[in-house]
């Protein structure tokens, strides 16, 4: 299921998704996250959380609109480990999608270039590689700009 994070939910979420390889690798530690989500979640930023009835175990951090102009921009899509491998990822791309449709018909993210999963997860949903940031966030890290066109 797919719903509206709830504040209260955010320490441990951060916690649960925090040890993620991809989130280390940029310095996110827990609190760095629970910091981060908490400022999104008071300044109004979309914000999904997946859960099977229990504990938040998926995120889609978003900006609705704004995008060069044009549309949405997923910040974070991280599903914790436990949940991984059961589509809550693409349950959680979903839920963005449908939430940014309701403004624009363009959706973006940006990819880590090493990180050829997550590529082929966003390629197999329709997402299409459109541009590169050399060392936008980490020396030596291209991160991969993706486009969709969503349906109006």
């Amino acid at each position: 299921m797919i719903r509206p994070l709830a504040a209260g939910e955010i320490d441990a979420l951060a916690a649960g998704i925090a040890d993620l390889p991809l989130l280390g690798r940029y310095g996110r530690s827990p609190a760095l996250l629970a910091g981060d989500l908490h400022a999104a979640f008071e300044r109004g930023d979309g914000l999904l959380v997946h859960s099977d009835g229990g504990a938040a175990d998926g995120l889609a951090w978003y900006l609705p609109a704004g995008t060069l102009g044009l549309g949405g921009y997923l910040r974070l899509l991280a599903v914790t480990a436990a949940a991984q491998g059961r589509g809550a990822g693409a349950e959680l791309l979903a839920g963005f999608e449908a939430a940014v449709a309701e403004r624009s018909r363009h959706a973006f993210l940006l990819v880590s270039d090493f990180n050829q999963p997550a590529q082929s997860f966003y390629r197999r949903r329709g997402y299409v590689e459109v541009g590169r940031l050399p060392a936008l966030v980490l020396a030596g890290v291209d991160e991969l700009l993706y486009w969709k066109r969503l349906s109006p």
